[in-house]
């Protein structure tokens, strides 16, 4: 059967985040290669084509590797802009000497540098931040959402699942050789009567146990009150059959209040193979009927 969590497939309809290039993360070392090639790219072009003043140039690729690289990015940009700032302005690019004009616009350069450091770096570093937290929390959410949906195709009592999942799992059934099967306890109010209803959950949270043991949970639902019905696919009436007999010779007897309870069942089963989902509605309508023709004529 099926074990799909509603009735849409959640894989293609799950929405992911998908990361903005504000927000992929890369290695250290990645973000040391590529700001290292965008800024020599850009150190290529103002050396090659004698640009005046590249630092307004420079700025822009250490802006640029500081927001999508972080720290990483802007610091190697800024220690590459810094060198190359001191081989251009210095005297016979000696890195050494300057001119007094010079050096008041390597200390400008630095401050720059600095400045894009704490503010652009930082700003980077609470986005990427907040994008975790916010991945966390749909991450979260979507968990919660999916235990919901396995809680909302549960019988709380029982565990077994209820008329919910059954809808769920129509189409899992079509075009199947498939066994229908009511099953009903008998005297189930005399038991609730007599002993109370805490008791008389116990013996419906046993029926389920028994059930499910007998022919798998996944088949197995609670169909309302003390009715049950399972579903076998794939399996020959004979074997079917088997199971069932199998069930009857073990089922235990309740202890209610100490005194022990025999608790029987009564049942319909239909067995054929189901074309469309008409079919399955009408092997529940005849099961049921089986099952009432059985319990009556008991009594």
């Amino acid at each position: 059967m099926y074990q799909v969590l509603n009735y849409d497939d959640k894989d293609t309809k799950r929405k992911k985040h998908q990361p903005t290039l504000m927000q992929i993360e890369f290695s250290t070392l990645k973000k040391i290669i590529f700001t290292f090639v965008i800024m020599s790219v850009l150190i290529a072009f103002v050396y090659f084509y004698n640009i005046p003043d590249p630092n307004m140039i420079l700025i822009a690729g250490l802006v640029l590797c500081s927001a999508v690289f972080g720290y990483g990015g802007g610091i190697t940009a800024g220690v590459i802009m810094l060198l190359y700032t001191l081989f251009f302005f210095s005297t016979e690019h000696s890195f050494i000497h300057f001119t007094e004009q010079n050096i008041q616009k390597v200390f400008v350069t630095i401050i720059g540098i600095v400045a894009d450091l704490l503010l652009v770096c930082s700003l980077k570093r609470e986005e990427i931040k907040a994008f975790k937290d916010v991945k966390f929390l749909t991450e979260k959410l979507q968990n919660e959402n999916e235990n919901l949906q396995i809680i909302s195709m549960q019988d709380v009592l029982t565990g077994l699942q209820n008329r919910l999942a059954l809808r769920r799992d129509y189409d899992s059934y079509k075009k199947r050789e498939l066994t229908v099967m009511m099953l009903d306890l008998d005297n189930f109010k005399i038991i609730n009567d007599t002993y109370g209803h805490a008791e008389g959950d116990k013996v419906l949270k046993k029926t389920g146990e028994l059930l499910a043991k007998t022919f798998g949970k996944d088949y197995c639902y609670r169909y309302g009150g003390d009715e049950f019905l399972v579903l076998c696919p794939d399996l020959s009436e004979s074997e079917f059959i088997e199971k069932l007999n199998d069930m009857m010779k073990s089922k235990p007897s309740f202890n209610i209040n100490e005194i022990s309870v025999n608790v029987e069942f009564s049942f319909g089963y239909v067995h054929d193979l189901v074309r469309d989902i008409e079919d399955l509605r009408q092997f529940f309508s005849l099961a049921d009927q089986r099952m009432y023709a059985a319990k009556n004529a008991k009594q």
